[in-house]
């Protein structure tokens, strides 16, 4: 994993075409110690279940889509081959960095939606969600595929 991260951080340079960038929420950027910081980034144009968010896989089981979705992505990450890339997009509602992640060339937002993983936002990969749905792969092929994670953040507010 250590190696993985040190891979990520030589092979970005997520501020190159951002003249300002200011952050105004406590929530994007994230002070780990007195010398290191981590900065929370969105996928653009993609949306996966919460952490805790259950859909039922086959009719005897239940799981926790938003984690299954979260280690595919890592998987992924991890075992696809090639260069990573992050392409800052600009900022969402919650100031977080919007970004586009190309790994091998491969856009990991429009992969993750073509393999029933994430759900398309805002119709920017509906195309996508279209053939995953068709195809049943994922989430898709679920005995009950999991709600929309907006509608599942709507009911479970506190």
């Amino acid at each position: 994993m250590r190696l993985f991260i040190l891979y990520f951080l030589l092979n970005i340079d997520i501020f190159a075409n951002l003249d300002n960038f200011s952050l105004s929420s406590e929530k994007t950027l994230y002070v780990v110690d007195g010398d290191s910081l981590s900065l929370q980034m969105r996928i653009k144009g993609i949306d996966t279940p919460e952490i805790q968010q259950q859909c039922q896989k086959t009719s005897n089981k239940t799981i926790d889509c938003g984690y299954f979705s979260k280690h595919y992505l890592q998987n992924l990450l991890q075992n696809l081959p090639g260069e990573l890339l992050i392409k800052p997009m600009g900022f969402d509602y919650y100031n977080r960095v919007l970004v586009r992640i190309y790994k091998g060339g491969v856009d990991i937002g429009a992969y993750m939606v073509t393999h029933g993983m994430a759900f398309s936002y805002r119709n920017a990969y509906q195309k996508e969600e279209e053939s995953a749905k068709v195809s049943k792969r994922g989430f898709w092929g679920f005995h009950t595929p999991p709600i929309r994670p907006y509608r599942w953040r709507k009911i479970n507010r506190r």
